[in-house]
């Protein structure tokens, strides 16, 4: 099928929106379209709403994406409303490592929430 990247830079992020399969066919592309943005010095979501297909490449891409953001400032959340694909980072433990929302709105709010400082924290 394919993959189609769609990137909008916006004034507080760059909102990737992806189309089709994220696979070892894709992934170079992926990769080559993000090639212009730092996730490390950019705050930067996926949304995965239209991906049909996400296999260990195309999770291998975004856990690179998000270790090149965490070595900076920048951040890197996922907008992905399928059950389904929100499985596949369980099973393989990568649950806990992105903020995930169901739209982009609830990714804004729980990047924001994991940027604020926690009260009483030790």
């Amino acid at each position: 099928m394919g993959l189609t990247v769609t990137s909008d830079p916006r004034e507080d992020l760059v909102l990737v929106t992806l189309s089709g399969e994220l696979d070892i066919y894709t992934v170079p592309s992926f990769r080559q379209d993000l090639d212009r943005f730092d996730p490390a010095e950019v705050q930067m979501v996926i949304d995965l709403t239209d991906v049909t297909l996400l296999d260990s490449s195309g999770l291998g891409a975004l856990v690179s994406l998000l270790n090149r953001a965490r070595g900076g400032t920048g951040r890197l959340g996922l907008v992905c409303p399928h059950r389904h694909l929100r499985r596949v980072f369980e099973i393989t433990g990568l649950r806990r490592a992105f903020v995930f929302g169901d739209d982009l709105d609830a990714v804004r709010a729980a990047l924001a929430e994991e940027s604020a400082p926690s009260a009483g924290a030790s």
